[in-house]
């Protein structure tokens, strides 16, 4: 799959740059402001972005073309991720607190509670995350069948989405702590008034690395959702019963 996104971001590269240069315009904004109002605005593009690339790949053109059409579901969509979310942040900083951890640092609690979430949420998504993707296809299915079908397969697609969704962030981490061994300020893009450029390059590459991740991890949950919609090769437990059914048929 990570050849898919690669083909897919290569084939899209103009929207996936739309994206990018949207991202990094809130960023800027934010820091020029010196407040952080962008941040639902960045969600919104995140959820948006996702649901574009999995609608491309349910339809089977594996190409976005005309966002004012092929809307179908969107609205489901972003409400039952935005649900997905609650459920993982209220996860996330609830169990620390249910453990006694507010006892703690603040920097110790943060990072207790950025470790549950690093866990539970590729965790959620790989159960659920063809819930919200469902509505795009003209399904009605609930959480209950989005559960069935996440069940199989359950540890390479929670591998593959913890890796899309937090190596991104790992390595801009790495990448913001490098810069600033180097005495360059990584975390201000303007700084005196002037722009900084290497702030800004790093942005653009930290931005450009959680795209594609995003993008990674929405081809993932679309590709499970079209293998569980697949019928299933004969050969398995009804293949074999069909089989023996007619064998003793024959013996009869």
């Amino acid at each position: 799959m990570l050849g898919e996104a690669i083909s897919f971001v290569r084939r899209n590269l103009s929207f996936v740059c739309v994206v990018v240069a949207a991202n990094c315009a809130l960023v800027a904004f934010d820091d020029y402001s010196g407040g952080n109002k962008s941040n639902s605005a960045q969600f919104f593009v995140a959820l948006s972005f996702g649901f574009f690339i999995q609608n491309a790949i349910l339809n089977g053109e594996g190409k976005v073309s005309n966002l004012t059409s092929g809307m179908r579901g969107f609205g489901g969509y972003i409400w039952k991720n935005l649900l997905i979310m609650l459920v993982v942040i209220g996860i996330g900083i609830g169990v620390p607190v249910a453990f006694g951890a507010t006892s703690l640092s603040k920097n110790v609690f943060l990072l207790l509670c950025l470790a549950m979430i690093a866990i539970i949420l590729p965790l959620l998504l790989a159960l659920v995350g063809t819930w919200p993707i469902a509505g795009i296809a003209g399904s009605k299915s609930g959480l209950s069948a989005a559960f069935s079908r996440g069940k199989r397969g359950l540890v390479p697609t929670f591998l593959r989405l913890f890796a899309g969704l937090f190596l991104p962030f790992i390595g801009g981490l790495l990448l913001m702590t490098a810069a600033t061994s180097m005495s360059y300020e990584p975390d201000s893009i303007f700084s005196d008034g002037k722009l900084n450029l290497i702030a800004l390059a790093i942005l653009v590459i930290c931005q450009w690395a959680s795209i594609f991740g995003l993008c990674y991890v929405s081809i993932v949950l679309a590709r499970k959702l079209l293998s569980s919609a697949a019928p299933r090769p004969i050969g398995g437990r009804q293949g074999n019963a069909v089989a023996a059914t007619s064998v003793s048929e024959i013996f009869e």
